[in-house]
């Protein structure tokens, strides 16, 4: 017999925001380069214990290395933190980059990213 995980009730659930975002650049921009880059300066600018308050996620699958348009997703209360390591972001590898933020969402769906 087995033991099925609980769920939370949605009271006690975060909200969560999804960010979608285009990055401009001058070169190809790899999404285990993004990754790196987006990582190391939220843990410089936050801290551990302000990283993990964030609660955030880059969405593999909604890269697109060749639009350079990706979605990540952070806790609500968080927004502003995501969004001000974002805007620190003057370099990824050798490449300058700067990103600009489409849309921000309460779901997937309400972005609209096709």
């Amino acid at each position: 017999m087995k033991k099925r995980l609980k769920v939370s009730i949605p009271s006690l659930r975060e909200r969560e925001r999804y960010i979608a975002f285009e990055i401009i650049s001058e070169g190809e921009i790899r999404y285990e380069e993004l990754e790196k880059s987006i990582w190391n300066t939220m843990l410089t600018f936050l801290g551990e214990h302000g990283l993990s308050k964030t609660s955030i996620w880059i969405l593999k699958k909604l890269y697109n290395e060749k639009n350079k348009v990706g979605v990540i997703k952070c806790n609500h209360k968080a927004l502003i933190q995501v969004l001000s390591c974002l805007g620190l972001i003057s370099r990824i590898g050798e490449v300058r980059v700067v990103f600009k933020i489409l849309k921000i969402s309460g779901t997937i769906k309400g972005l609209n990213i096709k």
